[in-house]
């Protein structure tokens, strides 16, 4: 009998130290899992851009615990993670959202919840202005710099070719694309060597310059003076 109660005893002592790690790995209880914090960015998007969520986690139990952690959008969990926390610790958290669809959205983890809100992307609005040219009148061969500013007043990213023209024919052209809220100095540079007025134009916008004619130079050589004759007077335009 005594026999039986020790091995009794012995199997009860095995169950408890085999129980005891599991218990530690369980999940943490509510009042065990702390959100301090959560912080929605940016508060606005359109439709398909990321969001960043940030929540900071502590544990407030006595012991260290694994937690499951669940950021849920509208009542539905989005995503998942596992963190682990020795007691009186935290740390902070990240998850990257997006919404295929415009509307606001309720963020919660834990006890804390915030919002975003999701909204139609706006078309590009692509425009030129300030169509600059660094002289007006050059010499055969000097380089003509021009400019103008493109700007994307939409409220997503535009694709645009601007194309410089020469008396209406393309001269240089540049592929770009720009993002919404963003200017962009387009710049380009003419070499001309015939002399002539040359129309420049990109979109709508118009200038032109003028190559002036080379300037000539004139060499001036001495006048030949003929033998003087005895008893005649030099003349005045020879020495």
């Amino acid at each position: 009998m005594d026999m039986n109660k020790g091995i009794l005893a012995l199997i009860s002592l095995i169950t408890l130290a085999l129980c005891l790690p599991l218990q530690a790995c369980q999940p943490a209880s509510a009042n065990e899992f702390e959100v301090t914090s959560l912080d929605v960015t940016p508060a606005k998007v359109i439709v398909n851009e990321k969001f960043t969520v940030i929540a900071d986690i502590g544990n407030a139990g006595k012991s260290e615990m694994s937690y499951v952690i669940p950021v849920m959008v509208n009542g539905i969990a989005d995503d998942r993670t596992t963190l682990k926390l020795a007691p009186g610790k935290s740390w902070e958290i990240q998850f990257t959202l997006s919404r295929s669809k415009p509307g606001t959205y309720e963020i919660r983890v834990g006890n804390k919840s915030s919002s975003i809100q999701v909204i139609e992307a706006l078309p590009p609005m692509l425009k030129l202005s300030d169509l600059k040219l660094n002289m007006e009148v050059a010499n055969p061969g000097e380089e003509v710099v021009i400019t103008a500013l493109l700007s994307n007043t939409g409220g997503s990213q535009g694709d645009y070719v601007a194309e410089l023209k020469i008396n209406d024919t393309v001269d240089q052209s540049e592929k770009l694309q720009l993002p919404p809220g963003v200017n962009y100095n387009l710049a380009f540079k003419v070499i001309k060597s015939d002399p002539g007025t040359y129309t420049v134009s990109i979109g709508d916008l118009t200038g032109k310059f003028i190559v002036q004619e080379p300037i000539k130079t004139m060499q001036l050589t001495a006048p030949i003076c003929p033998p003087q004759k005895a008893g005649t007077q030099r003349s005045a335009c020879c020495p």
